[in-house]
């Protein structure tokens, strides 16, 4: 049995569409993610640069409906299965598939869905373990390498760009957004001195949360606020996750000299009379310090095949506790109602005690087939110890 077999990644990136494309196929995921993951293990990375969705166990009519949901949007999708599409959400997890390789703010990311969707309980069982490993990985990337060495993230790179531009020690600057990428303009920013530092976010307390870190000021993020700052500020970043523009015009005495857009899909409207910065106006300035980090992809890329290698035996290790779960709960239950029959809350006691210290070696044992390979054996005898526990008469 390989336990990688039933994982599925439909994939779509910024190397072949645009931000305003995976914005709107990010839209389409979430629906697709309320639909199936309620009846299969769902995983969505909606980012700026890229929209993939994680499947376990999915049926191939159920996995062509998502690569559909895609497809309205765009020709053609990449499909990966089994241990390619485990590599690929590694890869991810390190940076190696970045704009800028060994970035940090996707891995932030990948964390963030992973605890959204783990709570909306889409992400769950096997697949849940494969994220959990893939964030592992990058942590370990980022550890033992230098790969994230200089610009952190697309924020990082956005803010050297504007760094060329304008003055930021005596720049009022405000950054539309507190997550993830937001939050990390905003240290960003901080780092550099920037002379005055404005925090928008719609959920306020985040705000504050931000503003406290980096010394900025908290606002709440409004078309009012958002207008307030294009007349007092000299750059304004956007990080905003949204279908409508937040910036669709400029106030007549408008102080704004440079907007940065790094919004999916974008925030920013077209034809505004300001530079504005997009996302794949960082492309060259990336590929500059990717060429530096070449040394250290290498060995990212070597802890990402053995982290993959260990992956499968874990799977199986997990695979098999899932299957013993139930032995357990129904040996536990029969215990419980020997222990009532007997008529005292200890007896209760020594029989779950008495349940504990015979199964569980057996337990280990299984989990110790699955992880040396037997993981069909191990589950048959799994099986067959919950047939006979089940077959016993229950206590009247």
């Amino acid at each position: 049995m390989d336990p990688l077999a039933p994982l599925s990644a439909v994939i779509l990136t910024y190397k072949e569409v645009s931000a305003d494309a995976l914005g709107r196929i990010g839209v389409e995921m979430q629906q697709c993610m309320k639909e199936l993951g309620p009846r299969r293990p769902m995983y969505v990375l909606h980012t700026c640069g890229r929209v993939e969705a994680y499947l376990y166990g999915a049926t191939p009519e159920e996995v062509g409906r998502v690569v559909e949901a895609y497809k309205r949007h765009v020709d053609s999708v990449h499909l990966l299965t089994g241990a390619e599409a485990a590599r690929h959400l590694f890869r991810v997890a390190a940076g190696l598939e970045s704009m800028l390789i060994g970035e940090t703010d996707i891995l932030g990311q990948v964390e963030e869905a992973f605890d959204r969707q783990v709570k909306a309980g889409y992400t769950r069982g096997l697949l849940k373990t494969i994220v959990e490993r893939a964030v592992r990985t990058g942590k370990r990337v980022r550890t033992e390498t230098a790969i994230s060495r200089g610009p952190r993230g697309l924020g990082s790179l956005a803010v050297l760009y504007v760094a060329q531009l304008v003055d930021l020690s005596k720049a009022r600057v405000a950054v539309l957004g507190a997550g993830a990428v937001g939050a990390g303009l905003a240290m960003e920013l901080a780092a550099r001195g920037v002379g005055k530092l404005y925090i928008l976010n719609r959920t306020f307390e985040k705000a504050v949360e931000v503003a406290a870190k980096t010394g900025g000021e908290a606002r709440p993020l409004s078309r009012e606020e958002v207008e307030r700052c294009l007349r007092e500020c000299d750059v304004v970043f956007s990080s905003v996750h949204t279908l409508e523009y937040v910036i669709d015009s400029l106030p007549p005495d408008a102080a704004v000299k440079i907007i940065v857009d790094l919004g999916v899909p974008q925030t920013v409207a077209p034809g505004l009379p300001v530079k504005v910065i997009r996302i794949e106006d960082l492309k060259q300035l990336a590929e500059r310090f990717n060429a530096e980090r070449a040394p250290e992809i290498a060995k990212a890329e070597a802890i990402v095949e053995e982290e993959l290698a260990q992956l499968p035996k874990l799977l199986a290790r997990r695979y098999v506790e899932e299957a013993v779960a139930a032995l357990m709960e129904t040996a536990m239950r029969i215990a419980e109602d020997e222990g009532r029959r007997a008529g005292h809350p200890a007896a209760t006691l020594a029989a779950r005690s008495t349940v504990k210290r015979l199964l569980l070696p057996l337990v280990e044992r299984l989990k110790e087939m699955a992880q040396d390979g037997q993981v069909e054996e191990a589950v048959r005898q799994a099986q067959m110890l919950a047939r006979l526990i089940q077959a016993q008469p229950r206590a009247p």
